[in-house]
């Protein structure tokens, strides 16, 4: 009996895994959302970087920017990011290329001496335990 319920659990679960939607499926992604938010977040940084060229150009040419122009461009960069943050969020990063991981690549093909030594294994640790069972019902305490 305990063999059946195990046997219907594992159905079961195998058949939720089939039928389950995969997580990046499942969202819907807004093209029109990601592309508005690139263009607030490229607009942002945008005039971010012309009120620094600017503060820059007025300290090269002596001048003293005070609290406000200080303020303003600490503003302008804490609204850059956070529409960059933003963006990063409306918009999925799809992987392309190839990856470094320093482990060693499946694209440089299989190595056959590997594959036919890693079958071996498996065959003789089946045999070996086909060995087993067949000593152990020979003497008896199957």
């Amino acid at each position: 009996m305990r063999t059946i319920s195990t046997l219907a659990g594992s159905a079961v679960v195998a058949a939720g895994l089939l039928v389950a939607t995969p997580a990046h499926a499942a969202t819907a992604w807004d093209h029109d959302g990601c592309k508005r938010a690139v263009w607030k977040a490229n607009k942002a940084e945008d005039a971010f970087e012309k009120a620094l060229a600017d503060f820059k150009w007025q300290i090269k040419h002596g001048g003293h920017p005070g609290k406000a122009e200080r303020a303003n461009l600490e503003d302008l960069r804490e609204r850059a990011n956070m529409l960059a943050a933003d963006a990063s969020r409306d918009c999925p990063v799809t992987p392309s290329g190839g990856m470094s991981t320093g482990v060693g690549s499946t694209s440089t093909g299989s190595n056959t001496a590997d594959l036919a030594a890693g079958s071996a294994l498996i065959a003789l640790a089946g045999v070996g335990g086909g060995v087993l069972v067949k000593r152990r019902r020979a003497a008896g305490r199957a």
